[in-house]
């Protein structure tokens, strides 16, 4: 399929009188057109297709298409009947009223080009430019960012399920690539087993006979894998996907003893690398408070001008991760990402678990200023609020020598790394100091040895400490109270947008419908701020109060 670049076509006159006809104050859709003109262009998106073959759709059409789609919902079918059939659509994407729309299967290799080339950064980066050239961007200032858990696009599974339904899956995908081949592999009975989902069938209550189906589902799985090892196996079976994960999904649950599988007594990976589902093989399980999940974590970052600035707020970053990828672990990409597009902000704000003392110091080196509470101290003496914790000890930097509230000296003092990679200071007083110590209950619970320190590096340490001080000042919750704006933005996409839900499987899937979202939400507020603008009023929205919550107000007044 080729691709001829075209720019933005002329509204045909006939498309433009009838819609104006129907809408006399203009649709979303038709005022983004009107004011915003040519957001995408073909050239962006000319490297996707190649140079002879049949002509494709315009890409700039495409990309629009497909953000609408995700700003009213539609399922691709639902798009392409509205660019056949509705007046609005015809009207923003230049179409005339004629114009018989394409198939909708056109939308889904429109997007499985931009997964390949991973470039589904030209979605939003082409609305961001245009703003930054108009002012409503620009490098500096505040930006905040937060996150919300995503459900994946498949069924949540038990381990148990998860083995059957990959066994299942696997033996679907055999029986269409090699039949003949997997009618000489199984047995009669296991048409009676495996047809039908796992999770559908009623499960035995009875630990014998759960035992019982653990160890026929292993036994099923290994005879599989062992005959697609075998010599004379087509070469094209080993290479499906479906046997890869089936062979993953089985060895997180099963080992071989004396040549029978044996379930483990839990899974023999971290649950950041377990495979939950043979389906979406990057969705994870997560748990957050009391909100348990399979799937994935959306991070939005936003701009946040003042009260007096004329600029509207803009998502400018979005970042999609595994649900068990921690939140302290994207602080980095995400700075990274806007410092990379130019876009850096001098203040960034976020909650306390994207804060580490490594971090602040690091940013603040790049210019970029983390504005926001860190994590308390975990040790037991901060908890109680008794005993001595770290910050009761005179630590001497200089001479990498500590000292306890009793007037003991340590009798070591090194660097370690711990299981992040991230390097450590452990501080050691000797047995002898700590064992015969008036004070030692109020110091450590250990029963052997003395008391061990473990601090961050010098700058890690001191940053950490003067934050932890900071932040329980009136002034700083006055000023970090900025970084609640942010739930607002996922409330819009969560609840006019379907953020919180995965309309497709896999994480670089679910990352493009994220930054559609996105951009539909951009497109929203411009439209918001632009209008505000040609009517004088204040080009941010007053917060909405309610008339009991006006009454008081009066009162004070």
């Amino acid at each position: 399929m080729s691709m001829h670049p075209q720019e933005l076509e002329p509204i045909p006159e006939q498309t433009r009188l009838i819609a104006l006809a129907c809408f006399p104050k203009k649709s979303l859709i038709m005022r983004l057109r009107d004011e915003l003109g040519a957001i995408y262009h073909d050239e962006t998106y000319r490297h996707l297709f190649a140079k002879r073959g049949r002509g494709a759709q315009s890409p700039w059409r495409l990309v629009l298409i497909t953000i609408m789609q995700a700003l009213e919902g539609l399922t691709d079918r639902q798009a392409a009947e509205a660019v056949r059939g509705r007046i609005d659509w015809k009207y923003a994407l230049s179409l005339a009223l004629a114009d018989p729309g394409f198939d909708y299967s056109v939308l889904s290799e429109f997007r499985q080009r931009l997964l390949e080339q991973d470039v589904q950064a030209l979605v939003l980066e082409p609305l961001l430019q245009l703003c930054r050239e108009r002012g409503w961007v620009l490098a500096g200032g505040t930006q905040r960012t937060d996150s919300t858990h995503v459900l994946a696009a498949v069924r949540s599974l038990s381990s148990l399920e998860s083995v059957g339904e990959a066994l299942r899956a696997t033996l679907n995908e055999l029986a269409e690539v090699a039949p003949d081949w997997l009618l000489s592999v199984v047995d009669l009975d296991w048409f009676d087993r495996y047809v039908h989902r796992v999770e559908l069938a009623r499960l035995p209550k009875g630990e014998a006979a759960r035992r019982a189906l653990k160890e026929q589902l292993g036994q099923d799985g290994w005879r599989l894998l062992q005959a697609v090892q075998r010599v004379g196996t087509p070469g094209e079976v080993a290479q499906l996907e479906s046997v890869k994960h089936l062979t993953t999904i089985w060895g997180q649950h099963y080992e071989v003893c004396e040549g029978r599988a044996q379930w483990r007594d839990g899974p023999a990976v971290s649950n950041g690398e377990r495979l939950v589902s043979p389906y979406d093989v990057d969705a994870r399980s997560s748990r957050k408070r009391e909100t348990e999940w399979l799937g994935y974590k959306v991070h939005l970052t936003e701009t946040c001008p003042a009260a007096e600035e004329v600029r509207p707020r803009l998502i400018v970053q979005v970042q999609t991760t595994a649900a068990t990828v921690q939140d302290v672990e994207v602080t980095a990409p995400i700075l990274a990402d806007v410092r990379q597009r130019e876009l850096a902000p001098e203040r960034w704000m976020a909650d306390s678990a994207y804060q580490s003392g490594e971090l602040l110091v690091q940013e603040r080196a790049r210019g970029t200023e983390l504005a926001g509470p860190v994590s308390g101290s975990t040790s037991w003496q901060n908890q109680a609020q008794q005993g001595y914790a770290v910050q009761d000890f005179a630590l001497d930097w200089h001479t990498q020598q500590a000292t306890c509230p009793q007037g003991h000296c340590a009798v070591g003092w090194r660097t370690v790394e711990d299981k992040r990679g991230k390097e450590t200071v452990v501080i050691r007083f000797a047995s002898a100091d700590c064992r015969e110590c008036p004070v030692r209950a109020d110091c450590t619970h250990t029963q052997q040895g003395g008391r061990r320190l473990t601090v961050l590096p010098l700058a890690s340490q001191q940053a950490l400490e003067a934050r932890r001080r900071e932040q329980v000042t009136p002034e700083f919750q006055r000023d970090y109270a900025v970084r609640a704006g942010i739930e607002a933005t996922l409330s819009q996409g969560v609840r006019a947008m379907g953020l919180r839900r995965s309309r497709y499987r896999g994480e670089s899937k679910t990352h493009l419908q994220h930054v559609c979202v996105a951009v539909a939400i951009n497109l929203v507020r411009l439209d918001t701020f632009v209008q505000r603008l040609h009517q004088g009023k204040a080009v941010h929205t007053p917060k909405r109060t309610t008339p009991f919550e006006r009454l008081r107000e009066r009162l004070a007044a």
